[in-house]
């Protein structure tokens, strides 16, 4: 079973990256469970969503205490004290960071990392994409599916699942495209 964490503030579209790896499982023929947890329940809050995914059922329930994949939205959130993003995380833990800085940076600061370190500034890549912030989500949604070892098929049915409802047909248009880019990245 892969174990997927994803941290974020409310309104950086972390519940609907988890709903695209989720929905990119599901189309992949693997059983999924995802779940989001809120906390204030307000934009800027932090937030957490989780994802399992696996081949049999899933009886597991709750929060994802040791993650094998973690997708953190935001570098402050790193030294936060109640969100510890990379609690639990090990050395066979791999680390999804949306930041302009650098490992080094980052270890400066005094955040511990642990695990494989994969830091990229999405938030960049999402905005000269579509010029809206709000497709971060399908950034770090499709990032997580490829790390997952999912298909490029699987990650664009997950993103058109999530947004088809949501989004008019030009916009989801530019993210189907941006998604590509992502899983090619």
């Amino acid at each position: 079973m892969l174990r997927i964490r994803f941290h974020g503030r409310g309104g950086q579209g972390m519940k609907t990256a988890s709903r695209i790896l989720g929905s990119a499982a599901s189309h992949a023929g693997l059983v999924v469970q995802d779940s989001p947890v809120y906390g204030a329940e307000r934009r800027g809050a932090p937030m957490g969503a989780f994802t399992r995914i696996a081949r049999e059922p899933i009886r597991e329930r709750g929060m994802i205490a040791r993650p094998d994949l973690v997708v953190i939205a935001d570098d402050t959130l790193l030294a936060d004290p109640i969100v510890l993003p990379l609690g639990g995380c090990d050395a066979f833990s791999t680390v999804l960071l949306n930041s302009t800085k650098t490992e080094a940076e980052l270890q400066q600061s005094g955040v511990p990392l642990v695990g494989r370190l994969l830091i990229a500034d999405f938030t960049t890549m999402a905005f000269s994409a579509t010029q809206s912030l709000a497709s971060l989500s399908v950034v770090l949604g499709v990032a997580a599916v490829c790390l997952c070892d999912l298909t490029l098929d699987s990650a664009l049915a997950g993103v058109e699942a999530e947004l088809s409802s949501t989004l008019p047909a030009e916009q989801r248009v530019s993210n189907v495209a941006l998604a590509k880019n992502v899983y090619e990245y």
